[in-house]
């Protein structure tokens, strides 16, 4: 069975890294988004992979290395018109096989095998993975009569339930010929939630698969924030041996990589230091990504993450829940908490408050 991850969206609720980069090559725990994607499927046995990319989105070609028994082919979408689109373009990729469908800025720790293993017992149109959410008027949502899917609506003013369509689909060929008589939404897009509900609504078998595991929306700073820690929260402390700690204290799970220094610094985890690092006179807490090349002096960073080459200075500075851009640069002349989202290259000097 072939895999179709889905990379071509606009980003926009992470703008303004997402004018300057893929939403799919931002790191989380120290590794781009499409990379973690690629190594979750290749551990259910997805050795060809379609990636859908916009024309503008070749940086993602480079993300790819040599992972041997995987075979990892770039599709164009001209325009992002929505996800069965998406599905349209590549199906002469897909051809005339079942396939798995995988919206790239979603993560999940989902033991998959389950799901694969009941998709090819019963061989129904459809098979979608559900998830309990608090707010179901943000997503689409499925209303089921045991495992059998009955309703699904894309982002309803009154659900029919609280059980969110995730990122993970399964379908036999036959969508092939329902996406292909699919109208466009009001948002002028091919909805592959118009799909299901058309497979439903002439009897196909569409079953509904509950998670289990954890599985996270990271197409806004919040979302990405948090697919973060969730992946921090699996690593072991692992200190290359080629990295100068000079009084430094080390709490927690805690990975620095090769050729960092790091001086008077306090690190807590579960946190991550890209190789190449400097910092000095610094505490860097729980739930931090720091990039490779990073700079930081007299700075406390926590529940963040750090893009590679930026810089941030003091003499007080505290960030918290923040995501600062490659190559950019942070100074700030008096102690305070903030919360940041700086893009690529910027310079942000935060002046003391006067008021």
């Amino acid at each position: 069975m072939k895999a179709l991850v889905l990379c071509a969206g606009r980003g926009s609720r992470l703008r303004p890294l997402t004018h300057t980069r893929a939403k799919a090559s931002l790191p989380v725990a120290g590794r781009p988004v499409l990379q973690i994607v690629l190594d979750y499927l290749l551990r259910y046995g997805f050795y060809e992979v379609g990636v859908v990319i916009s024309p503008y989105q070749n940086e993602l070609r480079d993300l790819v290395p040599d992972w041997g028994e995987q075979r990892v082919s770039f599709i164009v979408q001209d325009q992002p018109r929505g996800i069965a689109h998406a599905v349209q373009v590549a199906q002469p990729f897909l051809g005339d096989e079942p396939f798995l469908l995988y919206l790239g800025d979603n993560l999940t720790d989902e033991d998959l095998t389950p799901a694969l293993r009941r998709f090819h017992q019963a061989k129904p149109s459809a098979l979608i993975t559900l998830r309990e959410v608090a707010n179901p008027t943000a997503f689409g949502v499925a209303e089921l009569a045991g495992e059998r899917v009955t309703r699904v609506v894309e982002k309803p003013a009154e659900p029919p339930s609280n059980l969110a369509i995730a990122g993970l689909y399964l379908f036999m060929p036959a969508v092939h010929g329902v996406i292909e008589r699919l109208r466009p939404s009001n948002r002028g897009e091919l909805e592959i939630t118009d799909a299901i509900a058309t497979l439903v609504n002439r009897g196909d078998s569409v079953l509904g698969y509950r998670m289990a595991g954890w599985w996270q929306d990271m197409g806004s700073l919040d979302g990405l924030i948090t697919a973060n820690a969730l992946l921090l929260d699996q690593i072991q402390t692992r200190i290359d041996p080629t990295a100068v700690l000079d009084e430094v204290q080390v709490q927690g799970r805690v990975v620095v990589g090769k050729g960092c220094m790091i001086r008077r610094c306090r690190l807590r985890g579960p946190l991550v230091i890209g190789p190449h690092s400097h910092l000095t006179d610094s505490y860097v807490g729980p739930y931090t990504a720091v990039g490779d090349g990073a700079q930081m002096l007299h700075v406390a960073v926590e529940n963040s993450i750090l893009l590679p080459g930026c810089h941030l200075e003091g003499p007080a500075l505290r960030l918290e829940d923040s995501l600062v851009g490659s190559g950019a640069e942070v100074w700030v002349r008096e102690g305070r908490s903030i919360s940041l989202l700086v893009g690529d290259d910027s310079h942000l000097l935060i002046p003391p408050d006067r008021r």
